[in-house]
């Protein structure tokens, strides 16, 4: 590894602990008096955090290739001598995971911005449009997808799925043979 290489490490090793200490420092700003005061700043922190998850998964995945390149390569060893693939399978399947994660976490994110657009705070001698104590009808609303139960509820689960033979869904080639006749004991 070359003296150009290694700052390079350094340089990525730097940001990444900058980014531990800007989400701390986050954490602290929007945490008690005075923290946020606008709606619109929750909106522009909440799609931030949607980029920055999706790009943590990003992030992931490059790593997990970069590890792959060197195992391809012969350019991985272990500590003790042992064969470095299965920590490196370990290491893979975490990434993967996290990646995943990070990317279900931004998508939270960007659903909580979309929830957000509309929300804006009230001006001095201005009344909200709905009452806040008032709870949610949510049988009137068209995306809660709730239905008022029929006379005939409840239903047990054999009125309401069908009797279907489980094995006729179950294409000939995929069905498993009968399992072989249990032999006697003590013969």
């Amino acid at each position: 590894m070359n003296d150009h290489e290694t700052r390079i490490d350094e340089d990525i090793e730097r940001l990444a602990g900058e980014l531990h200490e800007r989400v701390r420092a986050l954490n602290h700003l929007t945490q008690g008096s005075p923290g946020l005061t606008e709606p619109a700043a929750a909106y522009t922190v909440l799609g931030n955090l949607a980029q920055t998850s999706f790009r943590l998964a990003q992030t992931a995945e490059q790593i997990d290739a970069f590890l792959t390149r060197e195992l391809d390569a012969g350019r991985l060893g272990h500590d003790q001598s042992e064969d470095p693939v299965p920590a490196l399978t370990t290491v893979h399947n975490a990434l993967a995971s996290a990646a995943e994660r990070a990317a279900d976490l931004g998508d939270d994110f960007r659903r909580a911005v979309s929830a957000l657009a509309p929300i804006h705070s009230l001006e001095a001698g201005e009344t909200p449009s709905l009452d806040r104590h008032a709870a949610a009808d949510l049988a009137d609303r068209e995306d809660a997808q709730v239905v008022s139960a029929g006379e005939d509820f409840p239903r047990t689960i054999g009125e309401v799925l069908p009797s279907v033979d489980p094995a006729v869904d179950v294409p000939p080639e995929l069905r498993s043979p009968p399992p072989p006749p249990h032999p006697r004991r003590g013969r």
